[in-house]
């Protein structure tokens, strides 16, 4: 073997060794990103389920010291509404799709947990076991799982390896295979 076949023998090897290790680096990188987002859009859902809570924390809240609770859980509505409005500029920063599932599912939000919520400081706050089984905030809470669903499909959409319109035909196809049977 003479001396030139060696050397580009050395030098096909170390490109191949840069261009593995390259394509390692990209694909890391990516699925950093992807996780990064993923967590992202999880405490996205989870501060919505947050503020579900408060027209359950409002009623529950303790009779004996009024303008303590009243303190306390504005103070903590007040931080997960600013954790809202948050999540809501940086999804639509992220992903114009993802960022505008997101805005209609807390449009409906604020309007339905804001009403129970407004609803729950007019009555009296539960005094006995019995009272902390609220079953009329569950179904009103319902009314936003169309939202939430469409913004976890949007989620799927943008951290999809597939193109977004690849995902789109493949469920409008099942969708109309769906509608057929």
């Amino acid at each position: 073997m003479s001396n030139s076949e060696i050397a580009l023998t050395i030098v096909v090897a170390a490109l191949s060794g840069a261009s593995a290790s390259m394509l390692t680096l990209v694909y890391n990188s990516a699925q950093e990103q992807r996780d990064r987002h993923r967590e992202h859009f999880s405490r996205a859902l989870q501060t919505v389920s947050q503020y579900e809570e408060f027209p359950y924390v409002v009623r529950r809240r303790r009779a004996s010291d009024p303008e303590g609770e009243r303190i306390r859980i504005s103070t903590e509505l007040r931080a997960v509404q600013a954790e809202l409005s948050y999540h809501c500029t940086w999804l639509m920063t992220e992903s114009p799709q993802v960022g505008a599932a997101y805005d209609a599912l807390i449009g409906d939000l604020r309007c339905i947990v804001g009403s129970l919520v407004h609803e729950a400081w007019l009555g009296s706050p539960v005094d006995d076991d019995a009272g902390m089984n609220i079953a009329d905030i569950g179904p009103e809470i319902e009314k936003l799982r169309p939202l939430k669903e469409q913004y976890l499909l949007e989620v799927g959409d943008h951290l999809s390896l597939w193109p977004r319109w690849l995902r789109h035909a493949a469920r409008w196809r099942g969708e109309r295979s769906a509608s057929r049977s």
